[in-house]
């Protein structure tokens, strides 16, 4: 695979080639003319070259068919391009050649800038960062611009480059070193950022980092990235402000509309809650991140290493034939972890009211403190109640036995095998569509609800129940059907 090599020459004002032009042209397979100026200038020196035209190239042809016809021709042999030089070189032509993997060297121009100036068409009025490599540490470089870092003169400058670089970039970010070669000219390598360190580097050496656009993500880590993206320094400044405390709501109001769509059965809306969920577990392993606390990874090992650690009976040399084995395989297993500590350690303060009370009787239970029938509980439901009348109304003792009735109720559900949280959504959820009946019934008698006695009010409660009840028979007797 030949390589190739880029002359500029003197405009049409009668120059004549120089000595380094005229001896790149002469180790050269084949010269291309690049346009009629530097096709004029090879003629009035006498050599010979091939035009766009006799590629089949018509003068304005697209920078992407010269690029391939170019390719083509470097197959077999070194193929010198003859261009007029910066400005007029078409944009995109050194960043096309340098895709197919041949090696690009220029000749003539002054310095590693204006090469890559040159090959990358970079407008100088806008979006371009120039910085010399030993100044970098301080500098805050933007994804979004074109970054040109200069005296990049050996591979520990280039290792701090990379280094530096390397917050802001994916390993594989695609960057431009041009060097110095012996004798003139300058040569341009594409590299991965990773790999920028490498060697062959000389004083005046350059390396170009193009702009890092933000991909749709693939998969899990690309999804990772994003979210590092808009916590970057030129990203989202509502993200970048975010910390573990401010997130916390959101975590909350994203679970609880989660739990939402698994009620309502709609598994595309579950899809895009459960992505709202991931959000916030992704953003706070971020805020982590950036304050050196932890990782997504660190994220992802713990729960990995955990559900290994809690599921011996399919990782390890345990049985468990049934779920109830299970669970009480899984209490075991905290317990062991939590070692001398109380088996209460680790319920959240956070949980609704309701979940955590179920959720440290469960602890009790896993101890052996637990009623020995449902019938005990009910008992224990009596006593609580007949204590809460006893009590002053409003007191801070009456607050004591209200709680001590709920407690109570709440295992008496778990007793049974049931969710006491989900039963009371379930019972607000009754409660609402009623006296939403109700308020249509009122509404159609032509009055409000405040404007009703309680004893009409409780005709039209009993009424709405009855049409609940009649309408879940009629379904039940479908379902029979």
């Amino acid at each position: 695979m030949g390589r190739f090599t880029i002359v500029a020459v003197p405009a049409p004002d009668g120059a004549a080639l120089d000595e380094r032009s005229l001896e790149a042209f002469g180790a050269s397979g084949e010269i291309v003319a690049c346009g009629s100026a530097p096709a004029d200038a090879l003629g009035r020196a006498g050599v010979r070259h091939t035009t766009l035209a006799d590629l089949g190239l018509v003068p304005d042809a697209g920078v992407e068919r010269i690029v391939a016809a170019l390719h083509e021709r470097a197959d077999d042999a070194d193929v010198a391009i003859a261009v007029a030089g910066y400005p007029l070189m078409r944009a995109g032509l050194v960043a096309g050649l340098l895709r197919g993997r041949h090696d690009v060297r220029v000749v003539a121009p002054p310095s590693s800038l204006q090469v890559l100036l040159m090959a990358f068409d970079i407008d100088l009025t806008a979006d371009l960062d120039i910085v010399d490599a030993r100044s970098l540490k301080g500098f805050e470089s933007r994804r979004d611009s074109h970054l040109v870092v200069s005296g990049v003169e050996n591979a520990i400058l280039a290792r701090a480059v990379a280094e530096r670089l390397a917050g802001r970039f994916p390993p594989e970010h695609a960057v431009v070193l041009a060097r110095v070669v012996e004798g003139g000219g300058f040569e341009l390598e594409m590299r991965a950022l990773r790999d920028l360190p490498e060697g062959g580097f000389a004083a005046g050496s350059a390396v170009y980092v193009p702009p890092s656009r933000v991909e749709p993500p693939g998969g899990f880590y690309g999804f990772v990235r994003l979210i590092a993206e808009l916590r970057g320094p030129d990203g989202c400044p509502w993200d970048r402000a975010q910390t573990h405390a401010s997130l916390r709501p959101h975590m909350l109001e994203e679970a609880y509309e989660a739990v939402a769509a698994i009620d309502s059965g709609d598994w595309a809306h579950l899809a895009e809650e459960l992505g709202d969920v991931l959000l916030q577990v992704v953003l706070h392993a971020q805020v982590g991140a950036d304050a050196g606390e932890f990782t997504i990874d660190d994220v992802v090992a713990s729960i990995a290493e955990k559900i290994r650690r809690r599921h011996p009976h399919v990782f390890g040399g345990a049985r468990a034939e049934t779920a109830e084995q299970v669970v009480h395989g899984w209490d075991a297993g905290k317990r062991q972890e939590r070692g001398g500590e109380s088996v209460m350690d680790g319920v959240t303060r956070a949980l609704p009211a309701l979940a955590r009370a179920q959720k440290v009787s469960r602890r009790a239970v896993s101890v052996g403190f637990e009623w020995e029938s449902l019938e005990c509980v009910w008992e224990k439901l009596h006593e609580e109640i007949d204590e809460l009348k006893g009590t002053e109304p409003g007191s801070r003792r009456a607050a004591e036995e209200i709680g001590d009735v709920l407690f109570t109720v709440v295992n008496l559900a778990r007793k049974q095998g049931l969710d006491a949280e989900q039963t009371l959504r379930e019972a607000c959820d009754r409660f609402e569509a009623r006296f939403r009946v109700m308020e249509a019934r009122a509404a159609e008698g032509g009055v409000t609800l405040d404007a009703m006695g309680i004893d009409e009010m409780e005709k039209l409660w009993r009424s709405a129940k009855e049409s609940e009840r009649g309408l879940c028979g009629a379904t039940e007797e479908e379902s029979a059907r």
